[in-house]
């Protein structure tokens, strides 16, 4: 999986902390760094959430 740069970028332009976020989608900061980082795909409705969250589409932080 690659990094998910627009994720992160959306989450740093919101001021939001890894930490804050994961707090936010009810997940634990380790999933959100996991998410980023490309080791881990979330599931939809976390998708859903951390969409929601940075008030972005889905298909803009998660497709290609």
């Amino acid at each position: 999986m690659a990094t998910n740069n627009r994720l992160k970028a959306a989450r740093a332009g919101k001021g939001l902390t890894q930490f804050q976020l994961a707090t936010m989608i009810g997940r634990k900061e380790i999933e959100v760094s996991r998410i980023e980082t490309g080791r881990c795909s979330p599931d939809p409705e976390t998708k859903r959430r951390i969409a929601e969250a940075l008030g972005k589409p889905v298909y803009e932080l998660f497709h290609g």
